[in-house]
């Protein structure tokens, strides 16, 4: 499969890419608006995580409640949301609650609805919720 990649990848830059130019101030300009849209669906989906945690719910219903709102950020890397999760545990925005010894579930505490509620009405959510989170 590998081979066959490679191959591909070669085709395409000896037709297609090759005829592509791009001048630095257009390829600057296309990462910025990658790392806006990156960024900006980040925070929404960090909101909605935050939105379904008003109840307690399993990592797993979590993951299928978000693909029910159409993110699919999670779809074949769950770990990247038992991650976020576990760092909003540390941070002190979630309770935790045991269902039958084997079953992690987690809910918004008051901290972490009074973020939520701050969220919902700040208009730049995505800067805000990235200091609140990442960087405190």
């Amino acid at each position: 499969m590998d081979d066959q990649l490679k191959q591909f990848k070669h085709a395409m830059k000896r037709t297609v890419l090759q005829e592509l130019n791009f001048t630095e101030e257009h390829k600057k300009s296309i990462r910025q608006r990658m790392k806006q849209i990156q960024t900006t669906s980040e925070a929404e989906i960090l909101l909605a995580v935050f939105q379904l945690l008003k109840l307690k719910r399993s990592g797993f219903e979590l993951s299928r409640l978000m693909r029910a709102r159409g993110i699919e950020r999670f779809e074949n890397e769950e770990g990247l949301l038992y991650m976020s999760l576990h760092k909003f545990e540390q941070k002190g925005y979630l309770n935790i609650y045991w269902e039958d010894d084997d079953i992690k579930l987690y809910e918004l505490n008051n901290k972490g609805l009074k973020l939520l509620k701050k969220l919902e009405h700040k208009n730049d959510a995505t800067s805000y919720f990235q200091k609140e989170i990442y960087e405190r």
